[in-house]
């Protein structure tokens, strides 16, 4: 893998982070009971208004130089001056739109149904605030997925010491034959659009007679509406009784709320909720939680015009050893651009990834591997 695996650990922790913190500050926020009153009813309306709109788009960064992420950060797992310039120029934007209110968009009962909600979805991690240089980009739209990526640009995220196996695994472009041009295209970080399905086949193929191979590609299945609502419950049962809401007045239009929760008494609730879903979420595991201090942990909500605007959270709150400040920063935008599919995109097929494959291997038997 390109990352190496210090730098897949990094980034599943960050990924984690990013999902914890949203997760906890929105479901929390909406599991209020009526005894909570003031800054906690603030929060909670303005959670459903944000619930209201038809489409989302949040952004995600550090607001922190890779100066400050480095004092923040060193002498915790081996965190590195590379990991502190990557971590400094990441910028990660997701979008969710629908023909309906998002709110309304969890009433899908199980995944045959998913299929007839028409929700999009998008995910952007770009080098730069302005999201001009694209790392990777997904968008998930009815039963096709788009994506596009800069190889080369991935590769270097681990810095001048970094793995680069995987961009000297793929031959370059120019070499592509035409018969293979929507790879071409995919190599060159142009927009190629994919069936799950055709894919799902290919790997229950591939599984022999059993059927127990499993699709590279995301499955609604494994993490369906039912599933999302799990999730969901879990975290608002854990928070009903111990999330407490400080209202710290208004700036410039924008209303601010701390949400405390005690560690340790949160993520053993948490935890007993998870259970049944561990295998269903992506790098998580339970036991994970039982190491959570006993301590308080603040998240910051930002509200304008009575609506969840923003998130931050200081993320040296989870450090061993917590030493100056290194807030990561969620903005959210109610009433975006709903999600649409990119034009010009390829159909990338099996057969496809097939052929991928095979230049691959030749290209590491001409590099003598």
């Amino acid at each position: 893998m390109f990352y190496g695996s210090h730098h897949i650990s990094t980034a599943h922790k960050g990924l984690a982070a990013i999902g914890c913190v949203a997760l906890i500050a929105t479901a929390s926020a909406a599991c209020g009971t009526v005894q909570q009153v003031g800054a906690a009813v603030k929060v909670q309306n303005a959670v459903d208004k944000l619930g209201e709109q038809k489409a989302v788009t949040a952004t995600v960064s550090f607001d922190a130089t890779e100066d400050q992420i480095w004092a923040a950060m060193k002498g915790e797992d081996d965190f590195t001056k590379d990991d502190a310039k990557m971590l400094a120029g990441l910028h990660a934007r997701l979008g969710l739109s629908s023909d309906k209110a998002l709110k309304d968009t969890a009433a899908v009962k199980d995944a045959k149904d998913a299929g007839s909600d028409a929700s999009s979805f998008s995910f952007q991690l770009s080098s730069d605030a302005e999201g001009k240089q694209n790392l990777v980009e997904v968008r998930s739209i009815g039963k096709k997925v788009y994506l596009r990526a800069d190889i080369k640009a991935l590769s270097a995220l681990g810095g001048k010491d970094g793995d680069k196996s995987l961009e000297g695994l793929l031959p370059p472009a120019d070499e592509i034959p035409s018969s293979l041009g929507v790879v071409k295209d995919a190599l060159e970080g142009k927009w190629v659009s994919i069936d799950p399905a055709a894919f799902s086949d290919l790997a229950k193929t591939l599984g022999g007679d059993k059927g127990q191979g499993k699709s590279p590609l995301p499955d609604a299945s494994s993490f369906d509406a039912k599933t999302q609502q799990q999730l969901v419950d879990a975290v608002k049962n854990a928070m009903a009784h111990n999330a407490k809401f400080t209202d710290k007045g208004s700036d410039q239009g924008v209303d601010h709320v701390t949400m405390t929760v005690p560690g340790a008494q949160a993520a053993k609730e948490l935890a007993k909720g998870l259970a049944p879903l561990e295998k269903q979420i992506p790098g998580f595991k339970v036991q994970d939680l039982n190491k959570v201090p006993a301590k308080d942990f603040t998240v910051d909500l930002s509200i304008k015009d009575g609506m969840l605007s923003g998130i931050s959270v200081d993320m040296t709150q989870f450090n061993k050893k917590p030493q100056g400040k290194l807030p990561l920063v969620i903005g959210l935008n109610g009433g975006s651009a709903p999600v649409t599919a990119p034009t010009g995109a390829k159909a990338f097929t099996p057969q496809d990834i097939m052929g991928l494959f095979m230049l691959g291997a030749q290209n590491l038997k001409g590099l003598g591997a």
